[in-house]
């Protein structure tokens, strides 16, 4: 096997798909399957982790790339990124909308007609020279399962791996103008792919009407929790939300409301509490926060990197996740998930919208957390119960000790769903 990787965002770049590559990327090295990398030359424009360094020993070319991104990234504070009072505008939204969709994909979106020409030829030419056997592209954005396409209808014999981090029509979000024809265009797309692969059995359920074999490979742990108590002493109760926010999908609605009713009922001392917030849409948390006058008790670290992000999340006493759902949809699995997992504290996952199994099977069944759902009545109370038990926990002995079983998390480590990719890949 010899593996070319497409991503337009790769290692170092500090992005939940570029995490997803890294792990995927060091799971190929580990197991001594070579493996190439073409990723846009915008890299020098995106927020980068050292942490995610994939070793220089690499073959990754940089392709030119001319693309609405590269040139707004000069008039950003941080590149590659939308400040919240743009991400949520009206302008925002219509111009994503079409930003995403196919035919403007191929000339405006992510990449743009400059990255799909040249990524096509370099790899070409690399295909040609070198004993390449596998593509491996993702989405989003579009322009890698583009150039990919192209690649498999020129050499057949190639097999091609197609990667889905999300939907590119979701049922929930509805971010994308023209669903129908873009449900089309992707069923056509998706025709040449040899595998299909996503984050969750949720999304490979909608996926499966495109494509005949699709498989699971989840964002999993890159580390087990060793399976002792783990019981961080601190001088504050404390919940940390890391990752980025989704307004009007996901809300802390719920945890917020209930925090200040305990407050106001004295049953929780402010005091006490802390809550931490790492991300890039911190003026978004604090104004969460504010609605329901917790903003004094809340801290917002801005980006920071993941060894960061990782040792706030094993310290704290309480994580706190946000996801969404909906009737027949559900399997929302962020990125972060599995780093709070192997964190091996407990999680709190707020779910906007019905319960989903999967996620509770996730969460709950390995003894993680709690999962509340918005559209579950009982949810209410049970979220108080398990805050409140957390909380007088810590009041006694200044620390929440937790278990989480690590034979239960196994089957959801990077190594079991890599073994499960590379096992199809070989029937």
């Amino acid at each position: 096997m010899h593996f070319l990787l497409f991503a337009y965002k790769y290692p170092p770049v500090s992005h939940p798909g570029s995490l997803r590559w890294y792990h995927i990327s060091m799971q190929l090295a580990k197991r001594g399957i070579p493996y190439s990398v073409q990723t846009s030359a915008n890299q020098s424009i995106f927020p980068q982790d050292a942490d995610l360094t994939t070793g220089s020993s690499v073959n990754v070319k940089l392709i030119p790339t001319r693309d609405l991104r590269a040139r707004r990234a000069g008039h950003r504070q941080e590149a590659g990124h939308l400040a919240i009072s743009e991400k949520s505008s009206k302008s925002h939204t219509f111009f994503r909308s079409l930003y995403h969709a196919y035919p403007f994909i191929l000339f405006t979106g992510d990449g743009g007609y400059t990255y799909l020409k040249e990524s096509y030829r370099i790899a070409a030419k690399l295909i040609e020279q070198e004993e390449i056997t596998h593509l491996f592209s993702s989405f989003r954005p579009w322009a890698d399962h583009l150039v990919a396409y192209r690649l498999k209808k020129r050499f057949p014999h190639l097999v091609w791996i197609a990667d889905f981090r999300d939907l590119p029509v979701d049922p929930v979000r509805r971010d994308v103008w023209w669903p129908r024809l873009q449900t089309w265009w992707q069923k056509r797309l998706l025709k040449r792919a040899d595998i299909v692969t996503t984050v969750s059995d949720g999304l490979a359920k909608r996926l499966r009407n495109d494509h005949h074999q699709v498989i699971v490979v989840r964002n999993g742990l890159a580390r087990l929790p060793n399976g002792f108590l783990t019981a961080p002493a601190s001088q504050h109760f404390t919940i940390t939300y890391t990752g980025s926010l989704y307004p009007g999908l996901q809300s802390a609605e719920p945890l917020l409301q209930l925090l200040r009713e305990l407050i106001n009922e004295g049953e929780l001392n402010p005091a006490h509490l802390e809550l931490h917030y790492a991300g890039k849409d911190g003026a978004l948390w604090q104004e969460w926060t504010a609605r329901h006058t917790l903003g004094y008790l809340s801290t917002n670290h801005g980006m920071v990197p993941l060894v960061q992000a990782q040792e706030m999340q094993s310290k704290s006493q309480l994580n706190l996740l946000l996801s969404w759902s909906a009737k027949d949809y559900g399997g929302i699995m962020t990125a972060k998930l599995g780093s709070y997992l192997s964190a091996g504290r407990p999680i709190i996952t707020l779910l906007h919208g019905p319960p989903d199994p999967e996620l509770s099977q996730v969460v709950e069944q390995t003894g993680a957390g709690f999962v509340y759902a918005s559209e579950a009545p009982e949810s209410t109370g049970q979220l108080r119960t398990f805050l409140l038990h957390a909380y007088r926990t810590w009041a006694f002995s200044g620390a929440l000790p937790w278990r989480i079983d690590p034979h239960k998390l196994q089957p959801y480590t990077w190594e079991n769903q890599m073994d499960n990719l590379l096992n199809n890949l070989q029937k």
